[in-house]
């Protein structure tokens, strides 16, 4: 395959909701540049970027996928990502990846909450932008109802490049606003009458747009009133690159209507590689920038490690910086373990063309890593830097999972290990109170996929099951206690006595220990296993097994004996005098509580803010950003661990939240009573 240098390399993330026909864009792309023979159809389960089986079988993405095409002198690298907010870690890992964010609406339903989603993450991001509304040959298409939405929504200036000359049925071709051109079915036809005015309207908006972006193009166009054709190009990629203007193209994906000239524009507006030079990264715990040009030697990055069937493991890579050569020795960043490169391919699909060499610039797949994973660096050797690393968005979903059989329990923590290095956004932690192993992520689909990867790819079986809540013990009151332990058992026995006075403290203070002892009633070389005493049970808990916290224990007298004292005496001496002292000073359990942020559809508001009620969750504030509530809320974890599935029901997958630890509070009495009864129960 021929060797393209950075300017003529053009790298970009079609992002969007699901449904929107993303796959079906990268299809029709594929097949007008001849890199297919014929175009696949999501119906038919045969598409270039849908080849996974679970993905064909669901009839949607579930993971990025990568291919390229060769149009004019250009490469286009095109990364076909998730629209389901359960994947959408695949999306912003993507979009870390390329210069360009191309985001895919559907021109029926309009802006979607996981495109506004796609729009803050490629801003967080730094790429620059562009619109494709699709489906407009669809009954009830919009096109001046988006492109006015997108005004509301967006700072940048909007610029249709290429309009309908028709919505629904009428739809059959486009016109160019920059030339001024329209075409169908691959030929330049008349534009139609009744846009002619739109389509001159649209044409000043976009020589205006380019004139901004350069001081001698704006003093012509003062001047002269107009630009050529060049200028307008020239200044339209120059705003694009600096994310003023935000383009706009329609088409139909599945008709093949405005495809070709999508592609045809894209190869002057979107920045090359060499256009955007400067990347974020971490040097000795430190955020700095670099400047690639200068900087010259190897820097890339993993969007993707894969393991499939019949295809093997893949690390799917961007390379910023220098170029990357079969025998090459390199160093993964964040692990500072040493690689040598092996084969490598350009990828399509699942189609692996065998290359020896991946350019500045430029994707390809590199074979059996053996400790990269996604998201991690390449680097030359010594380094000692990394691309600046993606912040994932929190679990909105977690579920207690145990493997069937204790065989395969040996086996799963390197199963899930393995799945959690592919997808960063599924979290897998032994829970050390609670002792379970809980897979957290972003949504009940995503983690029914690991039980299928975790059999299918990994032969090993598992159950999901609700997690228990980690609750806190602690007092409101306060009390005193001793307690003598005292054994005879021949040769030396067991003694020691302690006084303790136990009262509350602040929620979220540390438990506090003050040897109060004086006259040398207790020696101090025994006051250490009064504290390891203490410590001890508060860990495993007395009202219903949970840790305790937020207690003071003063220790303020006792006995001891000549003989017979030991640590050990004393340390089962505290260890019951709380537990004594413990129940009488009225003690509580506390629930963990969770800040949310919830962004819901307007027309869902009551219904969400019924059900957080319901669900002993407290609404902070609220917010509204066109037809989008954002409601700020607190909610108890027990709640919050079922939330995902009923937000998703009331607003008919469209709402959408994030979270984050906020506090311990007190667990209301009936609910601590059904608490401790399950657990007796469970013991």
């Amino acid at each position: 395959m021929k060797k393209y240098d950075m300017e003529n390399l053009r790298n970009f993330a079609l992002v969007g909701a699901s449904g929107v026909g993303k796959t079906s864009i990268a299809e029709a792309m594929l097949y007008n540049s001849k890199a297919i023979t014929r175009m696949g159809r999501i119906e038919d389960g045969n598409t270039t970027m849908d080849f996974d089986k679970n993905e064909i079988e669901k009839g949607m993405s579930i993971m990025l996928s990568l291919a390229y095409l060769e149009w004019n002198s250009s490469k286009y690298n095109i990364i076909d990502t998730p629209g389901c907010g359960d994947f959408r870690g695949d999306m912003i890992s993507a979009l870390r990846a390329v210069e360009t964010a191309v985001l895919v609406i559907n021109a029926v339903n309009g802006i979607e909450v996981i495109s506004e989603q796609a729009i803050n993450y490629a801003d967080k991001l730094k790429n620059c932008k562009a619109v494709i509304i699709n489906k407009i040959d669809r009954e009830n298409a919009k096109f001046e109802e988006i492109i006015n939405s997108l005004q509301r929504i967006s700072e940048q200036v909007i610029v249709p490049i290429t309009i309908p000359t028709g919505l629904s049925e009428k739809f059959n071709g486009v016109v160019n606003t920059v030339s001024q051109k329209a075409f169908s079915g691959g030929k330049v036809i008349e534009i139609p009458g009744e846009i002619k005015s739109d389509v001159e309207n649209w044409h000043e908006k976009v020589i205006e747009a380019a004139a901004e972006s350069d001081d001698s193009l704006m003093k012509k166009y003062f001047e002269e009133e107009k630009l050529s054709e060049d200028e307008i190009n020239s200044g339209l990629k120059k705003s694009i690159i600096q994310r003023t203007t935000l383009p706009v193209f329609c088409c139909s994906a599945t008709k093949n209507i405005g495809i070709m000239e999508i592609l045809n524009v894209i190869e002057n507006f979107f920045p090359s590689p060499k256009d955007i030079q400067k990347i974020s990264i971490l040097k000795n715990e430190k955020e700095d920038e670099i400047d690639l040009e200068k900087y010259n030697k190897k820097l890339g990055y993993v969007l993707k490690s894969l393991s499939e069937p019949n295809l093997g493991d893949i690390s799917l890579v961007r390379m910023f910086s220098n170029s990357l050569s079969s025998g090459d020795e390199i160093e993964i960043a964040e692990k500072r373990s040493k690689e040598k490169i092996g084969q490598q391919y350009f990828i399509c699909g699942k189609k692996r063309i065998e290359t020896d060499h991946i350019s500045d610039g430029d994707f390809g797949g590199l074979v059996k890593l053996k400790n990269a994973k996604t998201l991690n660096s390449i680097n030359e050797k010594g380094a000692g830097m990394f691309i600046k690393p993606i912040q994932m968005p929190e679990p909105v979903y977690w579920k207690t999972i145990k493997a069937k059989t204790q065989s395969d329990e040996d086996k799963i923590g390197e199963a899930l290990s393995k799945i959690t290095d592919a997808d960063p956004s599924i979290n897998s932690v032994m829970n050390s109170e609670t002792k379970e192993n809980i897979i957290s992520g972003q949504g009940e689909i995503q983690i029914s996929l690991v039980l299928k990867l975790l059999k299918n790819r990994y032969n090993v079986e598992a159950n999901l099951f609700e997690p228990k809540i980690p609750y806190r013990e602690t007092i409101t009151g306060n009390s005193q206690a001793n307690y003598r332990h005292k054994k005879q058992s021949g040769g030396h026995g067991q003694y020691g006595e302690v006084y303790i006075k136990i009262s509350s403290k602040e929620i979220g203070s540390e438990f506090e220990f003050i040897n109060s002892i004086v006259g040398g009633a207790i020696p101090s070389k025994f006051i250490p296993g009064v504290k390891k005493g203490l410590v001890e049970k508060m860990t495993n808990g007395i009202l219903a097994g949970y840790p305790i916290v937020d207690i003071c224990v003063e220790l303020y007298d006792g006995t001891f004996h000549e003989v017979d004292s030991s640590e050990l005496s004393f340390k089962l001496a505290a260890s019951n005098a709380l537990k004594d002292g413990f129940m009488r000073a009225n003690p509580i359990l506390l629930e963990p509580i969770h800040k949310m942020q919830i962004i819901v559809p307007v027309e869902n508001m009551g219904d969400v803010m019924g059900d957080i009620s319901s669900r002993r969750g407290k609404i902070l504030g609220m917010s509204q950003k066109e037809n989008k509530q954002i409601i700020n809320a607190e909610m108890p974890l027990s709640e919050l661990y079922s939330y995902y599935t009923s937000l998703k029901s009331l607003t008919q997958g469209r709402g959408y939240f994030t979270q984050e630890f906020a506090y311990y509070q007190k667990l209301p009495g009936d609910i601590t009573k059904k608490v401790i009864e399950k657990n007796k129960a469970d013991e």
